[in-house]
């Protein structure tokens, strides 16, 4: 595999190769998990040092993700026009400038401005990572590197918490944001070796490059499985917003057991994408994330009936959420990705935009008033499962996105 790999990287473009190139990706896409989960144990002690409230300091992670998905959304037309090294240096001199400004930061509302800024710099690295992918891998090839990236990704908030508080054992909060500056002067380091990778840019003006997007949105094959895909965010967004208030609250459970119950789940999440590879992808592609849509509505009416009995029916029932959710999305990142011929850096970034809109919608509606938070969980798996499994059938019964080779 890793032979056809190197048939398909652009000759240069690393200098590591192929493994080089998906070790450098991985990175780049890591700084959006690192940005959020490496200082989360450090909030308690911000909001005593800023004699602040914790709903002002959630700003700090609210408006991450805000900006993080707007900004995104408007890098990705630039990679397609100016060039994805150009708009790679820029994201992370922002991502850097912001890092630095949280070092320094002398009260809450300079913190939430250097966030802002880290967020807009992360939004033109992970636009840049998703357009390279493109630009150098296709097929069974792109999946794979994609598998690479996923595990790497879901491994990151899973040691980042930990991480951030074995640091805090030796340095204040200002030492966590010191760890994400140094992440970014090295990652803008190895970018100088990066060699650029977009051939055809597109034309026109800053402001025409934007309305790729709705060029990119008006191919249909594309529009149909960018909502399937997203609707498969919103259980898994569900479930990071109302695990702690389940099983803590809910369930009565310590910290230390519940980042247990946590740590069950992500295995899961990182088990998928790996199992994939090894053994799934071997199955028709088609009845693969059929069977992973039907499985995610079964295991989110199972947990609307049985999730409130205890925390071990929960954490099991929510399983097949995890797993399935997690494993059909190299297969569908790598269809979105293949049903357009150009604009990689818009297609990409759409993708991730997209997504993280549908998660958001997610966690708001986990904040109505539920009689119970599993039924939240239960109910948005159950109806974004049935909701893909009847948009993917007609989609496939109309041939409405073509399957590359």
């Amino acid at each position: 595999m890793m032979e056809q790999e190197n048939e398909t990287l652009q000759p240069g473009v690393f200098p590591l190769g192929a493994k080089g190139l998906i070790a450098f990706l991985a990175f780049l896409s890591a700084f959006v998990p690192l940005s959020i989960d490496l200082y989360l144990p450090a909030m308690p002690r911000m909001v005593d040092f800023f004699s602040t409230t914790p709903e002002l300091t959630n700003f700090t992670l609210s408006l991450f993700m805000l900006f993080f998905a707007i900004s995104m959304l408007l890098w990705g037309p630039f990679t397609d026009k100016y060039g994805r090294k150009p708009v790679l240096y820029l994201g992370l001199v922002l991502y850097i400038a912001g890092s630095l400004v949280c070092v320094f930061a002398t009260n809450i509302y300079l913190l939430i401005a250097g966030r802002v800024i880290q967020a807009i710099g992360s939004g033109a690295i992970q636009a840049v990572s998703m357009a390279i992918v493109k630009d150098n891998f296709r097929g069974l090839v792109m999946e794979k590197v994609l598998v690479w990236i996923q595990t790497l990704t879901i491994l990151c908030p899973m040691l980042a918490p930990v991480v951030g508080a074995f640091l805090l054992k030796f340095v204040s909060w200002r030492g966590l944001f010191v760890v994400l500056t140094i992440s970014g002067l090295f990652a803008f380091l190895l970018s100088l070796f990066l060699k650029e990778t977009l051939e055809n840019p597109t034309t026109g003006s800053a402001l025409q490059s934007l309305g790729r997007i709705g060029f990119v949105l008006g191919n249909k094959g594309y529009l149909v499985l960018l909502v399937v895909f997203s609707l498969m965010v919103m259980p898994v967004m569900s479930f990071l917003s109302t695990s702690s208030f389940i099983y803590m609250d809910m369930f009565r459970l310590s910290a230390e057991e519940y980042s247990y119950f946590f740590a069950f789940n992500g295995c899961f999440a990182m088990l998928a994408p790996i199992l994939y590879m090894r053994f799934l992808r071997h199955l028709p592609r088609l009845f693969f994330l059929t069977v992973c849509f039907i499985c995610v509505a079964i295991s989110g009416s199972l947990i609307l009936v049985f999730g409130a009995m205890n925390p071990f029916a929960f954490a099991l029932l929510y399983v097949p959420v995890t797993f399935f959710g997690s494993a059909c999305r190299p297969a569908g990142t790598m269809l979105i990705m293949n049903q357009m011929d150009s604009d990689n850096g818009t297609v990409g970034s759409l993708w991730g935009c997209v997504a993280l809109l549908f998660g958001s919608l997610s966690m708001m509606l986990c904040s109505l008033d539920w009689p119970n938070l599993t039924m939240a969980v239960g109910s948005i798996s159950l109806g974004a499962g049935t909701l893909c499994v009847i948009i993917w059938l007609f989609a496939v019964s109309r041939k409405m996105f073509r399957i590359p080779s």
